[in-house]
């Protein structure tokens, strides 16, 4: 037993001394490492494999789609997965003047009174992923663009995402409210009490059209905080959603003046910043990740903190595959690992 123990050390010696060397000075000849081969380890939770994300709601249909997330949950056991644009069109939930056609029927116009949502969609998304018990990172976007201020504020992706914020609140929060409510009568309570919900994604950059971004920005979380949490006060919600970890201090501040729900936080970088400025990034995740102290003004213990990499296609080109990302998520202040970018699906695009 002891020989195997040795054996075993001296292997795992062996492979770690290349990134040791690479690293660390050399040790000098009186150097003396010592292993206790009794003690019981560090636990070294897998933080990258706790959510993914992959591209836009609407490819979650596929069954290819589901057939690799069937794939990846058996390697990884993965618990959720964060995709774009649960409230585009090609989701169909919002739509005030949608018409109905028979075969051989003349349309049907709107009748008044006819609830603007459309839940068809929405629940083959999410029945899906729980099927394969999966649970939804809810990313609350786009914008529908029948409520855009502005139809025409794009994004450049080649799905065309409306980012634009709302014509009208009022319009808006009445979505999250039934939204939020039928999330609850389906699925009920108990499970989505389980689900994080982050409102928009990377509104510092150009996935947001609000002008100025960070108030317009704030404006839209508050209203969808409130409509959610008023929905239910059980139900996780948070942001900033931001790239490079952007605006989080801020964030908390707005937070905490204005008695605003926040249950966890959720910023996010991209692998694809030019290198000069990696060192600049590491440095600012690690005061805003990793520390306690920019969250300490707004956070309550029960907080949570999710930390997102993205990879993503050329901005103006067709991707071959969707958009994937990766996310990392922490319970625990100053502890995760690097994580590797990771895809949960591989479909050709539409």
């Amino acid at each position: 037993m002891r020989s195997r123990v040795l054996k075993t050390i001296t292997l795992m010696l062996a492979a770690i001394a290349p990134v040791l060397s690479a690293q660390t000075p050399s040790p000098s000849p009186n150097s003396v490492i010592t292993i206790n081969t009794q003690d019981s380890g560090t636990p070294f939770p897998h933080f990258w494999e706790q959510i993914f994300g992959s591209g836009r709601a609407i490819l979650s249909l596929r069954q290819s789609y589901r057939d690799d997330l069937n794939t990846v949950k058996g390697v990884t056991d993965f618990d959720a997965v964060r995709f774009h644009g649960i409230f585009m069109d090609d989701v169909g939930l919002y739509d005030p003047n949608a018409t109905t056609q028979n075969p051989g029927q003349a349309a049907q116009k709107a009748q008044p009174g006819q609830s603007p949502y459309n839940f068809s969609y929405v629940d083959q998304i999410y029945d899906g992923l729980l099927a394969n018990h999966i649970r939804p990172f809810v990313e609350l976007s786009f914008m529908p663009r029948k409520m855009a201020s502005d139809p025409a504020a794009l994004h450049a992706f080649w799905y065309k995402p409306n980012v634009s914020p709302p014509k009208d609140y009022a319009l808006w929060d009445a979505m999250i409210t039934a939204f939020t409510q039928h999330l609850i009568d389906r699925y009920g309570i108990e499970e989505v009490s389980k689900w994080r919900f982050e409102v928009w994604n990377e509104p510092n950059l150009d996935f947001w059209m609000g002008n100025p971004k960070q108030p317009t920005y704030f404006e839209l979380y508050d209203h969808t905080a409130l409509a959610i949490k008023k929905v239910s006060k059980r139900l996780l919600i948070g942001g900033p959603s931001t790239a490079q970890a952007a605006w989080v201090a801020a964030f908390l501040d707005h937070c905490k003046q204005n008695n605003i729900p926040s249950t966890l936080r959720a910023p996010t970088s991209t692998p694809t910043t030019p290198r000069k400025t990696s060192s600049a990034l590491r440095n600012k995740f690690r005061a805003t990740r990793w520390s306690a102290a920019p969250f300490a003004k707004c956070t309550r213990r029960s907080s949570r903190l999710h930390f997102q990499t993205h990879r993503s296609s050329s901005a103006n080109t067709t991707p071959a595959t969707p958009m994937s990302l990766t996310s990392q998520t922490a319970s625990t202040w100053g502890r995760g690992s690097q994580a590797p970018s990771a895809s949960a699906t591989a479909s050709p695009r539409p």
